[in-house]
């Protein structure tokens, strides 16, 4: 017989612990950003979870095993909010304000059983629409967990 968790439960890819409140993950977003306002606003057309975690520590230690099923880079200096960013395969140009692939790692907690609020969010790669057109994109990992965020906006405050 298959154990299930709860809807109100993660089983951590780490180290199989079971958690509720506070969710750490690592995703993939296809999205844009909006520069026109005072505080830039990112538009998601699709979101994959790709793993959650209980905690940083287990999602620093499976981080770059995640990266490299996905076939893409870290680099070592972090995409940031600008207009043009680089891309993590082949080093071109990222107009931000169009779609894009991003890469992500997030902290939230929840704010009813079905609501998540990110906390904090760090971009780990972006990916041109040269090297991953939206159209063909399919996971590369056995461990996605699809949320389709369709037509979702998060606001992001700059530091």
């Amino acid at each position: 017989m298959m154990d299930t968790i709860p809807e109100d439960e993660y089983e951590c890819f780490e180290c199989r612990v079971r958690f509720k409140e506070r969710v750490f993950t690592i995703s993939r977003e296809w999205e844009r950003v909006h520069f026109g306002q005072a505080i830039p606003e990112i538009e998601v057309v699709d979101a994959d979870g790709l793993e959650c975690y209980c905690s940083m520590a287990c999602l620093l230690k499976r981080r770059d095993e995640v990266m490299a099923r996905e076939g893409v880079p870290i680099p070592i200096r972090r995409p940031q909010i600008i207009p043009v960013e680089i891309c993590a395969k082949c080093a071109g140009p990222v107009d931000m304000s169009e779609f894009h692939l991003t890469y992500l790692e997030d902290e939230a907690v929840h704010n009813d059983p079905y609501i998540l609020r990110p906390i904090d969010v760090d971009y780990l790669a972006v990916v041109c629409r040269r090297c991953q057109p939206h159209e063909i994109l399919q996971s590369t990992s056995e461990s996605v967990v699809d949320f389709n965020a369709a037509e979702a906006k998060r606001d992001v405050i700059l530091d």
